[in-house]
């Protein structure tokens, strides 16, 4: 398959994953704060779904297709899912967008089917389940054009809006750069549910009483935009950080989102109190002089992340609610690590620090200058988000999967784009949020 194919399909997957009008509206349901698909599960769906392999030949199919399957409770002494909805959306590979969709509702014993189904190579199905205001998607997309029929089962769970099984298997505070004393940093990790119930918020429509999913943040943070694992318009204000509105299904769930952190002199204070019990909690340093001091977070020296020397500070098993306490020291008056470094930023930075997982980011980039309202913070995000994209492609063109010609003229276009936010961002005003 063409590489041009699967940026493509990487950017639509993101655009359905980040926009929750399109996604909602692709699902077929309401859209409400405290009822939202799992974004951990539709990312693997859509991104899989999207970046299926070869084009479709348009010829003429036939329409004796066949989906059933059973929603299970997979909760311990959960109830029936007698009664439940099911909705089957069908995706165009090339059109590359949902094309349509049908619902059912499930027997006494939670079974579902749908008939007549279109077998159009070009057409991929996922179905979903909503049970207990939450919607649950099938473990993977499927076709029919090899198979008449397909099984789809759907496992779903109870409900909880209490957080004892929620846990960090690692959390970790990168520091990308700083320019006109602001940092720029990036917070990501996996969050752990480890019951057998989704976790839903209390009061997603109140601020104060939400107890929603907390993540720490240090004080001062602005300007927070959540980048995978969650969808930014479930992001809300919270005492000490931020917190997400999403349901939160049993198992593992990657984040990483991005913040400002302004500065005055050469230090600022990046404690933070860990909202969950955290088996790691990890402080990259770009390797430029700048230090983690009163902080109980051990050096471990320097490590290499995508291309670029970090100093790495660790702690191991800590504690729910322990305030980390750490100052940065040596950030400079003007705070400026230099601008070229802040583009050599590699997406192998942000794999390693997540385990190895795939990050799929929001669809604010766009081609083209942005117009002249743009303020700095979003040309910022935007041009750091280009770096990544411009890492990721030097990921790919490594392992083979992008020939030098597809190289070199995607990535004069980055380079390009870079240049052209670079200068329009010296124009800009920066805009607190």
């Amino acid at each position: 398959m063409a590489s041009g194919w699967r940026g493509e399909c990487r950017e639509h997957a993101n655009e359905l994953l980040f926009s929750s009008d399109i996604a909602w509206q692709a699902a077929g349901v309401a859209r409400a704060e405290n009822v939202r698909m799992s974004v951990r599960h539709l990312a693997g769906m859509l991104a899989l779904l999207l970046l299926a392999a070869g084009a479709a030949p348009v010829t003429a199919e036939p329409n004796d297709g066949t989906v059933s399957g059973q929603v299970v409770n997979k909760t311990a002494g959960g109830g029936s899912t007698a009664g439940a909805t099911v909705t089957l959306v069908s995706f165009g590979r090339k059109e590359q967008a949902p094309l349509g969709q049908r619902t059912a509702q499930t027997d006494a014993d939670g079974r579902y089917s749908f008939t007549d189904l279109d077998r159009d190579p070009n057409i991929v199905y996922l179905t979903l389940a909503r049970f207990q205001n939450v919607n649950y998607p099938t473990d993977q997309p499927f076709q029919l054009q090899d198979q008449a029929a397909a099984q789809a089962d759907v496992a779903v769970y109870e409900t909880t809006s209490a957080d004892d099984a929620i846990q960090l298997e690692n959390l970790n505070l990168l520091v990308v750069g700083a320019s006109q004393g602001t940092l720029q940093c990036m917070e990501m990790g996996a969050l752990l549910n480890k019951g057998d119930r989704t976790f839903v918020t209390a009061n997603p429509q109140d601020q104060a009483l939400a107890r929603a999913i907390k993540f720490a943040l240090p004080k001062g943070a602005m300007s927070v935009q959540m980048q995978t694992g969650f969808s930014d318009q479930d992001v809300i204000g919270a005492i000490g950080g931020v917190q997400v509105t999403s349901p939160v299904l049993p198992g593992r769930h990657q984040f990483a989102m991005s913040f400002d952190l302004p500065y005055n002199g050469s230090s600022v204070d990046v404690s933070m109190q860990i909202p969950y019990p955290a088996a790691a909690y990890s402080v990259y340093l770009p390797d430029t002089g700048v230090k983690l001091e009163g902080s109980p977070l051990a050096p471990a020296g320097a490590t290499q992340l995508g291309g670029q020397s970090y100093q790495l500070y660790s702690a191991s098993n800590v504690a729910k609610s322990t305030i980390v306490a750490g100052q940065l020291s040596g950030l400079g008056a003007n705070g400026s690590f230099g601008p070229g470094q802040l583009a050599i930023i590699s997406l192998g930075v942000v794999l390693f620090v997540l385990g190895g997982g795939v990050l799929l980011f929001g669809n604010r980039l766009r081609p083209g200058l942005r117009g002249n309202g743009e303020s700095a913070t979003d040309l910022e995000q935007e041009r750091l988000e280009l770096v990544v994209r411009l890492a990721a492609l030097d990921e790919r063109f490594s392992a083979g999967e992008v020939s030098q010609a597809q190289y070199d003229a995607e990535r004069a276009r980055g380079k390009q784009r870079l240049r052209e936010l670079t200068l329009a961002r010296k124009q800009a005003t920066p805009v607190i949020v």
